[in-house]
């Protein structure tokens, strides 16, 4: 069957007056993807991609008020980096004062792009909006221009989406912390974030280690080090620097990936639905910050 796109814009260069909320009504047709992106400006010196993933500190595909897609503008670059085996490229690497810097994100209704099996169904109008969180001005960038593009599957009759939330938590000690996963979906893996990682002379991980665990039995990751769940994440997308001349750190060095589609086709994801409890429990080495990305398969009418 060949299917046929619509590729449309819905932001043109808009200019946030302030920080805050902005919100954009979606199309109806089965949505693929939508593509995110960010320009701005240096302020004196090169902003970094940290600075310039900060402007969108929080992104949501809503359905009748219902998150799709919930997660910060850096933590949707390390999605980008897992899914589509590659990191997306900010522009422009100079350190002008008022240089124009670009990046592009996407954000994905399903795992790959263009899969009309996978992706977000029809919807009626104003039910699907996206709603952007920005910070017009931070370190080293200002001048935020936002562009919103979309990817409509003309035809497609999917039979699962993806969904995509952020559990985030500080532990209150070091030690064992559980954090709870939503319920009723495949799980298809997690994607963590951890403050603190290994760096200089110090082995400290907020995330030291991690299990799964479905109504209170181990499932598929009896216990994991940070150091191979950050291997699995590396070993799918490859090295990729930190634009220094010396190299240093990949792009994504305080993430990893609790993989359960290391063969890309769902037949290690871990059935959460009638369950009654899914978490994943963390050895905690220190007392900073952590996000959890549950990426889960939503069946539709199923």
């Amino acid at each position: 069957k060949i299917m046929q796109i619509i590729r449309s814009v819905i932001v043109q260069d808009e200019t946030p007056a302030a920080d805050g909320v902005y919100a954009y009504d979606l199309p109806v047709n089965p949505l693929s993807h939508i593509d995110l992106i960010i320009k701005c400006l240096n302020v004196t010196v090169e902003a970094t991609l940290a600075n310039v993933l900060s402007m969108i500190p929080k992104i949501e595909v809503l359905y009748k008020g219902q998150g799709i897609v919930s997660m910060s503008a850096a933590d949707l670059f390390a999605l980008n980096c897992l899914q589509y085996f590659k990191a997306p490229v900010l522009t422009n690497r100079v350190a002008t004062d008022n240089a124009v810097r670009s990046l592009g994100l996407r954000i994905p209704m399903g795992r790959w792009p263009f899969n009309p099996n996978e992706c977000f169904p029809a919807a009626r109008k104003g039910e699907f909006q996206l709603q952007l969180t920005v910070d017009i001005a931070v370190v080293n960038a200002d001048g935020l221009i936002l562009q919103v593009e979309t990817v409509e599957l003309i035809g497609a009759e999917p039979s699962q989406y993806q969904h995509i939330s952020t559990m985030a938590r500080t532990p209150s000690a070091t030690g064992q912390l559980d954090i709870d996963l939503p319920i009723g979906n495949l799980l298809a893996g997690v994607l963590m974030f951890s403050t603190t990682v290994p760096t200089g002379i110090v082995w400290t991980t907020t995330i030291d280690q991690a299990r799964l665990l479905v109504d209170n039995m181990e499932a598929q990751y009896a216990k994991a080090n940070w150091e191979s769940m950050h291997s699995d994440l590396i070993d799918r997308i490859g090295y990729e620097g930190d634009y220094s001349a010396a190299g240093g750190n990949d792009l994504i060095y305080q993430y990893a990936l609790m993989d359960l589609d290391p063969s890309l086709d769902l037949a290690y994801a871990v059935e959460t639905a009638g369950r009654s409890s899914v978490k994943v429990r963390i050895e905690a080495g220190d007392t900073q910050p952590v996000r959890l990305l549950p990426v889960e398969i939503v069946r539709i009418g199923g």
